[in-house]
């Protein structure tokens, strides 16, 4: 996905289209949950935390696209 295309999704719907849980990127930015919630709900910024979701995204996509090959 290129970063053209994850800057027009918002950061629930690149979670999703992902897999990825916002408990997940919580403990790998090790805060709450509820913090990322509110990031994510656009109540609150962290560009740490937005692009920690970016980069986390990003992998999870590349990895399954590179399943989908080799199936």
């Amino acid at each position: 996905m290129s970063d053209t295309q994850t800057q027009d999704l918002t950061l629930r719907e690149m979670l999703a289209q992902a897999g990825i849980t916002q408990k997940k990127i919580a403990e790998k930015a090790k805060v709450s949950p509820a913090a990322v919630s509110l990031i994510v709900a656009g109540k609150s910024k962290s560009k740490r935390i937005e692009d920690l979701i970016r980069e986390e995204v990003e992998k999870a996509l590349t990895k399954k696209e590179e399943q989908a090959v080799e199936a």
